[in-house]
């Protein structure tokens, strides 16, 4: 081969042949680094996740140690109420209303039991005491759902039949037109005095029971044409 074809030859050799070699090794340098980063990254995602875990669950044990708080004191929701009534109608559809100067819901009760203060009754078996009053005693006790009174302090109340009683409790139920005590009671009407340790009204009034240790003093009705002067 000639001088010159050999001069052509190399003519033809790449003429970047001798930077090729220093690129590939940038190349896989560049890699190498790339690939630490990313070891790096999860690396610092997997502590960041152990470290949160540990976090909550020394929170979760420090809470469980922790004394555990009170109950909430519940805060009163008695009500209250200035003249209140209730009105309603016994098994015979007899009407009732009963009044007091105030009266307070339990607020424990299911049953919305009050406590009445001066309870007034206006039912068909009573009648009202002297001066016009309506007043049974001083304090008082409805349970509107089962329509039971229960009378405390000073109980006193009449009957349209006449008689009139004072004890310490009574009983007022008033789907049955039906009273009852369990404490001495005294009474006096048409027939005359009489004191008892227990009493029940039935019927409305019509038929009148002492139990107990009972004593009486009849006083006959002067107004009769056949009475004798004295006669008692």
């Amino acid at each position: 081969m000639s001088v010159a074809a050999s001069h052509g030859l190399e003519a033809l050799k790449p003429a970047a042949h001798g930077s090729w070699e220093p690129r590939r090794v940038l190349t896989l340098s560049a890699a190498r680094r790339r690939t630490a980063l990313v070891r790096g990254l999860r690396i610092g995602f997997i502590v960041a996740a152990i470290a949160i875990v540990l976090t909550v669950i020394i929170q979760m044990i420090t809470g469980s140690l922790q004394p555990a708080p009170g109950a909430p004191e519940a805060v009163g929701t008695d009500v209250r109420m200035i003249n209140p009534r209730f009105s309603g109608r016994d098994e015979n559809l007899t009407p009732y209303v009963l009044t007091a100067d105030s009266a307070i819901r339990r607020r424990e009760s299911a049953n919305g039991l009050t406590d009445l203060n001066r309870p007034r009754l206006v039912y068909d078996f009573l009648s009202e005491n002297e001066g016009g009053s309506n007043v049974l005693a001083q304090t008082g006790t409805y349970d509107p759902a089962e329509r039971v009174l229960d009378l405390e302090t000073d109980v006193n109340f009449s009957t349209f039949t006449g008689y009139r009683f004072e004890t310490s409790h009574a009983r007022i139920f008033l789907r049955e037109e039906r009273a009852l005590g369990d404490q001495p009671v005294t009474g006096n009407g048409p027939m005359g005095q009489i004191r008892a340790d227990r009493f029940e009204i039935r019927e409305s009034g019509d038929h009148v029971i002492f139990e107990g240790r009972v004593s009486a003093r009849i006083v006959q009705d002067r107004t009769r044409p056949d009475a004798r002067p004295g006669e008692e």
